[in-house]
């Protein structure tokens, strides 16, 4: 292996065998971490709190790519933690699979991050990433659709057999929120997780489900509601509290917000 400095500060490391080349100028997630703390004049708290969580996404990769899996514990004091989504500093989720994702933000915008295992480090990839005003796809289990209240199945109509003649809207539905949730902030169209007869409450977690996924989804220039409120608004009264959860492109959202109120008055 040969290391040679560039004119540049940029420093590559050759592969004397196939003389591949990895830049190591890249923008990494600490890098980003780094800057933005500096710009925000931050204390560094959140920059230690941010580098834990990479190793611990780190560890996780690895556990997957081996078939095994990570034991995480730990919990904040309930009396911290019960604040409203607008106080966060910061929100992100991990992918998992072939390559490892890193979707993270720390109130200016949306970033995503792509883990290259050649150097161990997240790559910035995407930069201020924004949903798209409207999309094509809904993402729901109908497999509650005869629990579903009045609004949704009206709204569910209206995507699937459009009254002005456009395209009906396609489904694509995991079940896991945060792949679902990533599609639709990277393809726009909207996420519903409603209230239903059988959980009239909903069945997503405010705290650390709802709220993240508001805050980036927010970040990006889309909406986040329960139906009646804006997540990210909500007083939570307990760590566990559950409510309905739906957010997505700012005009599928909008769609979906006048069709409750039809059914409000």
């Amino acid at each position: 292996m040969l290391v040679r400095y560039l004119p540049t500060p940029t420093l590559q490391i050759l592969n004397m065998s196939d003389q591949g080349a990895i830049d190591t100028d890249v923008q990494t997630l600490s890098r980003f971490v780094l800057e933005e703390g500096r710009r925000a004049h931050a204390t560094g708290e959140l920059t230690h709190l941010l580098s834990s969580l990479c190793t611990a996404i780190k560890a996780i990769a690895t556990a997957v790519r081996k078939a095994g899996i990570a034991n995480l514990d730990g919990e904040p004091c309930e009396a911290d933690a019960l604040q409203p989504g607008r106080n966060l500093v910061a929100a992100g989720y991990a992918l998992y699979g072939s390559a490892t994702m890193m979707v993270l933000s720390t109130g200016q915008g949306v970033n995503c991050f792509m883990l290259d295992p050649a150097i161990g480090e997240f790559i910035l990839v995407d930069r201020d990433v924004k949903i798209k005003k409207k999309g094509k796809i809904y993402s729901l289990n109908e497999g509650y659709a005869k629990h579903f209240s009045p609004d949704v199945t009206e709204y569910l109509q209206k995507k699937k057999f459009p009254e002005d003649g456009s395209a009906p809207y396609g489904s694509r539905y995991v079940g896991s929120m945060v792949a679902d949730v990533h599609r639709t902030l990277v393809y726009g169209g909207i996420f519903l997780y409603p209230a239903n007869a059988t959980s009239p409450k909903g069945k997503l977690r405010l705290l650390y489900e709802g709220n993240p996924m508001a805050f980036i989804i927010e970040q990006a220039g889309g909406v986040a509601t329960t139906g009646a409120v804006r997540l990210l608004d909500i007083q939570p009264t307990d760590i566990h509290q559950r409510v309905p959860v739906v957010l997505g492109s700012p005009d599928d959202v909008q769609e979906y917000l006048d069709v409750c109120r039809k059914h409000r008055h």
